[in-house]
């Protein structure tokens, strides 16, 4: 009875509003079988008949509602004609409940987004997203309904783009097409319909930007490097690091790291009060792009060898000979923190992984005098060192992944003052060598970043790229007149 009530309805409907593409909003307010359910007296079922009915009104609502979205899209068919969207079924919602009104009526607004989405194309992490602006750009000149559509079919990709590319920038930016856009979250796609409800859509797109002043100098250069032959060697590392300067705010509070740099910044009110070299992760062992904040500096720090160093590098030499662990002050520790001999190890029967934690005391750890913790999945931190020779050499892809900081002993006094420290107190603990920690006072962000190429007053910055990041970003598929077009 229900599933021929339903079907008779929804056939109805379909007979009667398939060239009407505007009453589908209407349509989509009823519901059949609520209407149908509500004549059933639920309480004279059994449980059985209860459970049997309510499965089959859970089918019916499920076949319902495709059938209701496959109206929906045969009605923007129906308005625009066959295009190629990313997001039909969300667009073809969106235009029924808008009575297909245009969306894009803010010019300005409009301009904003296509020159960023354009910017997003150029550094080649999204194939699709270049064939995106390709048909807007073939649209164009048509205008109308068509062209709005395929403004925010592109828009709703730059949008997903945009809200998450801070905690995807390692995926994203730095392989070849690892970028694959998804639906916004319902939050952000009702906050850019609010945007254009309440004449606010150009400020809306611009808060979907960066104010990193690099980034907005360096896709205004890019135009220039793209001619009728394509974009330049130089124009091309430009592209792609304009997105990864995304990810960083402006530089005037935070710890900055650009790790193919080897360089910290120190940044507090806008004033650079310390800079420093550092020694970042050699290629096998690559630092990560991220962001924490510092949580607390400690004084002294014992270092727990990693488990991959460990196994990887610590017990082959230990193998050819034990006293190597007291040579390089480690100690080796069951689970239950015992030391053990290395002499009393058989190490021919240990394989591929060591049963025991390697550690070093504090004071005469591989972590130097001071460690600087913050939040990391991946036990990322900054930290001293023992040997500050490293620090003179040019190439300083060095690390197992953590910073080693040159200027750490500087860097440890700003923020031990803060807590309270004097530097009496602060040379006292250092020649105790006893293991002392004090909270950070500060709002402290740190920023690891990979930037190989930007503009900075006019001037085009370069860097060596260390983890052959920018050649592993293909944009060979690119219609740089489009592009340049927008830019």
């Amino acid at each position: 009875m229900l599933k021929g009530t339903v079907k008779l309805g929804a056939l109805a409907l379909s007979l009667s509003m398939i060239t009407s593409g505007c009453a589908l909003a209407d349509w989509a307010k009823n519901s059949t079988t609520n209407q149908t359910v509500s004549s059933i007296d639920m309480s004279k079922l059994s449980p059985e008949e209860r459970a049997k009915l309510e499965a089959e009104i859970k089918e019916d609502q499920a076949r319902l509602a495709a059938e209701k979205q496959a109206m929906l899209e045969m009605s923007l068919i129906h308005e625009i004609g066959e295009q190629h969207l990313q997001f039909k079924p969300l667009l073809a919602k969106l235009y029924a409940e808008h009575r297909y009104a245009l969306l894009w009526q803010d010019k300005a607004a409009e301009k904003q987004f296509l020159r960023e989405y354009a910017a997003m194309v150029a550094s080649g992490i999204s194939k699709r997203s270049a064939q995106s602006l390709e048909q807007l750009s073939q649209a164009e000149q048509t205008g109308g309904l068509t062209y709005d559509v395929l403004l925010s079919d592109a828009f709703l990709d730059y949008l997903y783009y945009s809200t998450n590319i801070n905690q995807q920038a390692q995926r994203w930016l730095y392989s070849s097409n690892s970028y694959k856009a998804q639906q916004p979250a319902d939050e952000q796609i009702q906050h850019w319909l609010s945007a254009v409800k309440n004449q606010e859509l150009l400020a809306y797109v611009k808060g979907l930007s960066t104010q990193n002043t690099h980034y907005q100098q360096t896709i205004q250069a890019l135009s220039s490097m793209i001619s009728a032959s394509g974009i330049t060697p130089t124009g091309k590392k430009l592209a792609v690091n304009a997105q990864r300067l995304r990810v960083i705010p402006d530089f005037y509070n935070g710890i900055f790291v650009n790790i193919p740099s080897y360089q910290l910044q120190y940044y507090r009110d806008g004033r650079l009060v310390l800079e420093s070299r550092v020694i970042v992760g050699k290629n096998e062992r690559r630092t990560p792009v991220m962001y924490s904040k510092l949580s607390n500096v400690v004084v002294n720090p014992p270092w727990n060898a990693p488990t991959r160093l460990v196994n990887e590098d610590i017990v082959p030499k230990l193998k050819r000979d034990p006293g190597y662990a007291a040579a390089h002050g480690y100690s080796i520790l069951d689970s239950k923190g015992n030391a053990i001999d290395p002499y009393s190890i058989n190490w021919n029967t240990i394989g591929k992984n060591f049963p025991y934690r390697i550690r070093q005391a504090p004071g005469d750890s591989a972590l130097g005098n001071y460690k600087f913790n913050m939040p990391s999945s991946d036990a990322i931190y900054l930290h001293d060192t023992p040997n500050h020779g490293l620090f003179s050499r040019k190439d300083r892809a060095l690390s197992s992944g953590c910073v080693r900081v040159e200027k750490s002993s500087q860097l440890a006094g700003i923020l031990l003052k803060e807590a309270g420290w004097s530097d009496e107190r602060k040379k006292n603990v250092l020649a105790s060598k006893k293991t002392t920690s004090a909270n950070v006072r500060s709002d402290n962000p740190v920023f690891l970043y990979y930037v190989t190429a930007w503009v900075d007053n006019g001037q085009t910055k370069v860097l060596p790229d260390i983890y052959k990041y920018d050649s592993a970003v293909g944009n060979n598929e690119i219609n740089w007149n489009t592009v340049k077009k927008y830019l």
